[in-house]
């Protein structure tokens, strides 16, 4: 099981992102009743990991037989069918428990609901919508970046009756979706040789590598763009979280030397941006909410100890990245 974390997407990617979101919306909640969004963050929390779980697994299941062609090594492949259904639906089980404990509201409720089918949805057949090109990478995007944030922020009692409200979760939405087809397509471009030997039709399969990679490279400014349009959205009503932000692409600019970038090929160019805005949203921002709460809410200090153990990514990252700088000014020909 701990194998399973350390290599899912999902415990690696996503739940530091959402749970970012989750302590954006404590903070407000802590001043009402502590013990309360203690209790369900907790569920919350148990109820993510379960559905994560599930969908990995769910996954595998119906992949065992194109992974078996690939010779892609699947972790229900040696049970026998029945044991891989038990084993599947056991963290379904838990989820949907902990989340009818939850009593979220109606919005959640379809959030959630959609969740679980877009998981289905997206392995299943005959849907199996990741073999189905352009529609694999909207469900991808969907069930992985775009939905556990909307699903975080309704559960936590977010609302659209004031303009704010919509203008930030306009922004976000698009920062979501980028993110999350960058991903899938960065994805799919890694795994695109198991895919053809397994005969999966996704949108690299279809479409090319390179064309796929130039593809990402023109979304990237947008996604640049718009993180940076929710940074000074953001700083506006907390001026905190636009330092934080401007840290961080300061800290990331002299990690890839960025006085240097107008000598290197072009080629080189199109592999050197591809993944450093994760670093922001699956790193950087939960650690700036769950510093913001701790300020605001002492008690809750342990949450910061206990984010940074169970994702130590931000902490190695950054401490690569500071050791990479180092790298960087070792010769004058950097000064």
């Amino acid at each position: 099981m701990l194998k399973l974390f350390r290599t899912n997407t999902w415990w690696n990617a996503v739940v530091p992102q959402v749970l970012g979101w989750m302590y954006m919306c404590m903070r407000e909640e802590t001043t009402q009743d502590v013990s309360f969004t203690k209790e369900l963050a907790l569920f919350f929390f148990v109820a993510l990991i379960s559905i994560s779980v599930f969908g990995y697994l769910f996954n595998d299941l119906c992949d065992v037989e194109s992974d078996a062609k690939a010779g892609k090594k699947n972790a229900l492949g040696k049970f026998p069918f029945v044991v891989r259904l038990a084993i599947v639906a056991v963290p379904l089980a838990i989820g949907l428990l902990v989340w009818y404990y939850i009593r979220a509201g109606i919005v959640a409720n379809v959030l959630f609901g959609l969740q679980i089918l877009a998981l289905v949805l997206y392995s299943l057949l005959p849907f199996r919508l990741k073999e189905r090109s352009a529609l694999g990478v909207v469900a991808d995007a969907f069930y992985g970046h775009i939905n556990p944030v909307m699903i975080t922020l309704f559960t936590f009692g977010f609302d659209l009756g004031k303009i704010v409200e919509v203008v930030f979760l306009s922004i976000l939405l698009v920062c979501l979706v980028l993110k999350g087809i960058r991903n899938i397509l960065l994805h799919q471009l890694d795994d695109r040789s198991n895919d053809k030997r397994a005969g999966v039709q996704t949108f690299v399969v279809k479409n090319g590598a390179y064309p796929t990679l130039l593809f990402v490279n023109n979304l990237l400014p947008f996604e640049v763009f718009f993180t940076l349009a929710l940074a000074l959205f953001m700083g506006y009503y907390n001026p905190p979280f636009f330092v934080w932000t401007l840290l961080f692409f300061i800290i990331t600019y002299f990690k890839f030397s960025g006085w240097k970038l107008r000598d290197l090929p072009k080629r080189q160019l199109k592999f050197k941006f591809l993944y450093f805005l994760n670093d922001y949203y699956e790193g950087w921002v939960p650690v700036f909410f769950l510093i913001i709460l701790c300020i605001s809410q002492p008690q809750l200090s342990f949450l910061l100890i206990l984010h940074l153990i169970l994702f130590p990514g931000f902490v190695t990252k950054l401490w690569g990245d500071i050791k990479t700088i180092r790298e960087n000014f070792k010769t004058e020909d950097d000064y």
